[in-house]
């Protein structure tokens, strides 16, 4: 009877286990997938649009690149940016970014950028979202924008949309875009 009871137990503790690792790889809600859509353009745009912040203090000259010290909390090395990107991106799409980009260097143990001079798509209207769930563990984000006639002469008036698809899949170590690409 003790082993049967023992035994039981132990299922117990077992199911109550693998239903929390279940529950925390639950879907997200369309909400938290736009949201996370949200911090991951963020996170992209560091390679274009927005690059992290500089000081200007310390200064270092590759070629015709000119890269300054990163002033950015949690992000001193290489491998900080690596870890932010990580936290939005799978792996394999981080190290494809970071691959194509020219944006960060170290130099002596510390996170250099080379300021860009890409500007945001200023035709770019309002955008919306739909969420597709594909499978329990993959989800399709699809981002349609606006395409406005010419901001610059003051006519806002939507001439054509574009539509784009992100990849949103659940990995071991939770929720990450294997797939992203600038919006605006």
């Amino acid at each position: 009877m003790k082993k049967f009871l023992r035994g039981f137990m132990m299922i117990l503790a077992l199911v109550a286990l693998c239903s929390t690792a279940f529950a925390s790889a639950e879907s997200p809600t369309d909400d938290e997938v736009i949201a996370a859509y949200t911090n991951a353009n963020k996170v992209y745009n560091w390679f274009g649009i927005n690059p992290l912040p500089t000081n200007g203090r310390q200064k270092k000259e590759i070629g015709f690149m000119i890269y300054y010290n990163v002033n950015f909390p949690n992000v001193r090395t290489m491998s900080d940016l690596r870890r932010e990107m990580n936290a939005v991106f799978i792996s394999d799409l981080t190290n494809k970014i970071l691959a194509e980009s020219r944006t960060y260097r170290e130099f002596d143990g510390g996170l250099y950028v080379a300021p860009s001079g890409l500007r945001a798509n200023v035709f770019a209207g309002q955008s919306s979202f739909t969420v597709n769930r594909l499978a329990a563990d993959s989800i399709n984000l699809q981002v349609t924008t606006e395409i406005l006639e010419n901001p610059l002469k003051n006519k806002m008036d939507v001439v054509r949309y574009e539509t784009k698809d992100f990849s949103y899949v659940n990995t071991p170590i939770g929720w990450r875009f294997a797939t992203f690409t600038r919006v605006r």
